[in-house]
């Protein structure tokens, strides 16, 4: 009996210790406005930080850590957001992206994540809401801008899973 106990046991903290996830106390986004590189970008994404910082948090919500604790800590550096008009992208001469490097400091400096992370509108179609027109949408458009924000986000949390 004590051995199927001391078995039982060591099977429950495997599985524990498999389903372990890393938590994190901190998330950090900055976008320097000189990164912002056209009129049409900086009007549409002046909340850039805070709605990225926002969505990483979102899909870590049950991660979240006090700061004092030894979790992972993020941090994102956006060095560039160029977003074409809808005559620039039809030609050809112009694209939609935003460019991050991304450093995630892991407890274990051994598993620490950096990297840089670009998104283009030719990543995004998963993240329009069904039925969207993606020829119809422009700079200032709510979908395009939630596509990007979600698909970095993810990209961003995936690395902790």
């Amino acid at each position: 009996m004590a051995h199927l106990i001391r078995n039982s046991v060591l099977a429950a903290g495997i599985a524990t210790a498999v389903v372990a996830e890393t938590e994190v106390s901190k998330i950090d986004v900055e976008a320097d406005l000189s990164a912002i590189e056209t009129y049409e970008a900086a009007g549409a994404w002046k909340s850039l930080e805070v709605d990225l910082e926002t969505a990483i948090a979102e899909r870590l919500v049950t991660r979240i850590a006090d700061e004092d604790a030894d979790a992972a800590e993020i941090e994102v550096d956006i060095d560039e957001v160029a977003l074409a008009n809808n005559f620039e992208a039809a030609l050809g001469i112009g694209s939609w992206s935003i460019v991050g490097d991304v450093d995630i400091d892991m407890p274990d400096p051994s598993k620490d994540e950096n990297y840089t992370l670009t998104v283009t509108t030719d990543q995004l179609d998963a993240y329009y809401p069904e039925g969207t027109n993606t020829s119809t949408l422009t700079v200032e458009s709510d979908a395009f801008y939630t596509a990007v924000i979600s698909a970095f986000a993810d990209n961003v949390a995936s690395k902790l899973n």
